[in-house]
């Protein structure tokens, strides 16, 4: 891909709640920065914020998104996208880490992990799609850096990719999101007191997290468990996971 056919691009990081989106979101902007950081610009969609300013045809937009409550909106991201990265996880995983992040009763944490998982399923087969599953450990592996550009077609030299991987490690993202109170233009959260830096959309509830497997075993009673499998059977098949 050009760099003239880059711009106006549009790149949908499309992910189920705490499945390592941020992450992935993260990648996509280096990524692109390394290229050309003036083309940059981040979108968040919910579908309930105002019509998206796409930044223009000198632009790269990257919409990050879980759950969008407005189909138009859906469909309007869909005919814009050049590229989707979806990021998914054990259901019963996720809940678990919006339960213990965000302090989420059981019944809303999966109520927001199943629609946001309906709209990953929905993008899955996409000819424009690539799918990255959270058990795999893609983002430990330094490999995925570079897949993941070609997928958006960058080519990246192998210092840059492991530049990009190494500033995304846990322990970097954690001293990043220590200085979040101090960063410019980080939003607050009235209410919880989150933190939120607009740039890399990190979160000050991302501190903290041991990206542990198999969690839900240890927190979730057998009917929360019965409940996940049978709303979400459809899940665990296109994961191959055992309901």
């Amino acid at each position: 891909m050009t760099q003239e056919q880059k711009s106006g691009q549009v790149i949908w990081c499309l992910g189920m709640y705490a499945s390592a989106s941020t992450w992935a979101f993260n990648v996509v902007r280096q990524v692109v920065e390394v290229s050309a950081p003036e083309r940059f610009r981040a979108v968040f969609a919910s579908g309930s914020e105002k019509i998206i300013d796409w930044g223009g045809p000198d632009k790269v937009t990257t919409v990050k998104s879980h759950e969008i409550s407005s189909e138009a909106r859906v469909l309007e991201i869909s005919r814009r996208a050049s590229k989707i990265l979806l990021t998914l996880r054990d259901p019963r995983d996720a809940v678990v880490s919006l339960m213990q992040a965000h302090g989420f009763a059981f019944s809303r944490a999966l109520e927001l992990v199943e629609k946001s998982a309906l709209l990953c399923r929905s993008f899955s087969k996409d000819r424009r799609a690539m799918t990255l599953n959270y058990e795999t450990g893609f983002f430990d592996d330094e490999a995925t850096i570079t897949v993941i550009a070609r997928h958006l077609g960058y080519d990246l030299e192998k210092h840059t990719a492991r530049a990009i991987h190494d500033s995304l490690q846990r322990g970097e993202v954690e001293n990043y999101i220590g200085k979040l109170p101090k960063l410019a233009g980080v939003l607050k959260d009235r209410i919880s007191g989150d933190l939120l830096d607009p740039k890399t959309q990190w979160h000050s509830h991302h501190s903290g997290r041991n990206g542990e497997i198999g969690k839900w075993r240890k927190v979730l009673t057998a009917s929360q468990i019965d409940e996940i499998s049978s709303r979400m059977s459809d899940h665990f098949v296109a994961l191959n996971l055992p309901a």
